[in-house]
């Protein structure tokens, strides 16, 4: 049995590179569909072989209508094929939907049809589970549970002395927004909330490149005092000196299903603040995370300030519990089992 995993590896975020490592030390082979390749390539898949795809939406999206008609007729095309052919179709649903949907109703029409195709669906949570199966009509026994693993070691650190380099004292607060700077993921709250609250001990770094929309926010921002811009994509080489440089990660996503940020945050061992939502119960435990209704107009600037308060109550919240649920090689396990139909 193969494993035609779509992608094997991704230069903006090494999940992918963990989970192909894991299971090819227990002892599955796992090829590579590289991007825009995957109609030329699965044509070598046999029989029992596994095509595995994580963000489906690139297959047959576009923001022209007929080409994502084009598209999306090409690759049910291909889906036929795969059935034909009695290889497995696999897709780990991470988002519910895509964060830019061009035409909702042919989004959810594809997605509805493609969780058909599949012989099986992963999910991140139980939560997920079931807003795959109220969206999209997949009945429970298709859909298996396996989490996001963690990111325990692989960032390593260079012995930046990242606050020096920002310009922040020692004995400053210290809250990051780490990731790609884009709309839904609330920034525009995150920096309004931050100067209601803010002190002379108190900073905000937003590290990470943003779009041609957030940019022009950020560029027209008038009261910047203590926010440290650094608009950028961060290397892998100083995201370990960063996240260990501040107190508090913030994470005002307008949307969560599962946030790999989140789970950075708890290798790091960092407080994170976020909204409310099922993803918090399934992965964190007491004090890890400070989370707020994001419908309360001063919910996030609470939240922020209550974080300052945790930290200073110097608790020690159950990480190593709660990272050994995340390691790869059980991952790794479960994934496998699903492949072969053990799951």
């Amino acid at each position: 049995m193969k494993v035609w995993m779509w992608p094997k590896s991704s230069e903006l975020n090494f999940y992918n590179d963990l989970l192909t490592d894991s299971l090819s030390r227990e002892g599955m082979e796992v090829k590579d569909l590289r991007h825009g390749k995957l109609m030329l390539q699965v044509g070598q898949a046999k029989a029992g072989d596994i095509v595995h795809i994580h963000w489906m939406h690139h297959a047959y999206q576009n923001r022209n209508l007929l080409l994502f008609l084009v598209k999306s007729f090409i690759f049910i095309i291909t889906m036929l094929y795969l059935k034909v052919r009695r290889v497995q179709l696999v897709w780990t649903i991470h988002n519910l939907y895509p964060h830019q949907v061009a035409f909702p109703a042919l989004e959810r029409f594809m997605r509805t049809l493609i969780c058909k195709f599949c012989s099986k669906l992963l999910v991140a949570s139980e939560s997920i589970k079931r807003k795959v199966m109220r969206e999209f009509g997949v009945p429970a026994g298709k859909l298996f549970v396996v989490k996001h693993g963690h990111y325990l070691g692989v960032y390593k650190s260079k012995g930046i002395d990242c606050r020096k380099a920002y310009g922040i004292s020692e004995d400053a607060d210290v809250y990051l927004f780490l990731g790609a700077i884009k709309a839904y993921k609330g920034v525009e709250d995150l920096i309004e909330a931050f100067n209601a609250m803010k002190s002379r001990q108190s900073y905000l770094i937003i590290a990470g490149k943003a779009d041609k929309q957030m940019e022009s926010y950020l560029k027209h921002v008038e009261d910047k005092e203590n926010i440290k811009l650094d608009l950028r994509f961060i290397p892998n080489e100083e995201v370990a000196d960063l996240i260990s440089a501040v107190d508090v990660m913030v994470m005002p996503y307008k949307e969560i299903t599962t946030s790999g940020s989140a789970i950075l945050g708890l290798s790091f061992r960092k407080l994170i603040v976020m909204p409310d939502n099922d993803f918090i119960d399934e992965y964190f435990k007491e004090d890890m995370v400070v989370r707020y209704n994001p419908a309360d107009y001063n919910g996030l600037e609470n939240a922020m300030k209550a974080a300052l308060n945790v930290k200073k109550e110097h608790k020690t919240p159950q990480y190593e519990e709660v990272l050994r649920e995340l390691e790869w090689s059980t991952i790794a396990q479960k994934i496998k089992k699903v492949y072969q139909g053990w799951g």
